[in-house]
């Protein structure tokens, strides 16, 4: 609902950062079940807004961060194996009780990946717009596959107080950054 709620009047008069971050997006994927064209356009079409009311500032959009689909916090098998036909295979050897029950066993991480590239890609094409990858935050390489660092999150989504801290860490640095260029 930001969409709606930033079109009809419910970004407070006067606020004027000079840096916008955007962080939206896995709950639509998540908890509402919509396409990545959806998600996409959803987070692009926030991003406009802001630019329509603000076209001087800097928007950031942080990219949309990994959903947990089993105990391990799996996303992608790395090796000669399509991705989807190696995951479907380390869940087959996990027992029914090892597996996310919030996440309905969808593999999210493709769509994910593709939607970040997507805003990679606006965001180095239009002026003023930003993107902030955070995987290297969240996500790392083991055992020949990437992972989430299930000891960053809460839940299969959000991040827990260590996960907050070192994005905020993070963010704090690329603002610095931002705000010198």
């Amino acid at each position: 609902n930001l969409l709606w709620r930033v079109m009809n009047g419910e970004m407070p008069y006067g606020l004027t950062p000079k840096v916008w971050w955007v962080g939206i997006g896995v709950n639509d994927f998540s908890a509402k079940g919509c396409s990545e064209e959806v998600v996409l356009l959803g987070i692009l079409r926030v991003v406009e807004e802001i630019q329509n009311s603000h076209p001087d500032d800097i928007i950031v959009i942080n990219s949309v961060l990994p959903v947990k689909r089993n105990l391990d916090g799996l996303l992608e098998h790395i090796g000669k194996h399509h991705e989807d036909v190696a995951l479907k295979r380390k869940e087959k050897n996990l027992l029914d009780s090892e597996m996310s029950a919030k996440r309905g066993h969808i593999d999210f991480w493709p769509s994910i990946v593709s939607i970040n590239e997507e805003l990679s890609k606006f965001a180095t094409k239009h002026k003023g717009v930003k993107f902030f990858n955070a995987d290297s935050i969240f996500v790392e390489e083991r055992d020949g596959g990437k992972y989430m660092k299930l000891d960053l999150f809460a839940d299969p989504v959000h991040p827990n107080l260590s996960g907050h801290k070192k994005w905020n860490s993070a963010i704090k640095k690329r603002l610095h950054e931002i705000l010198k260029e």
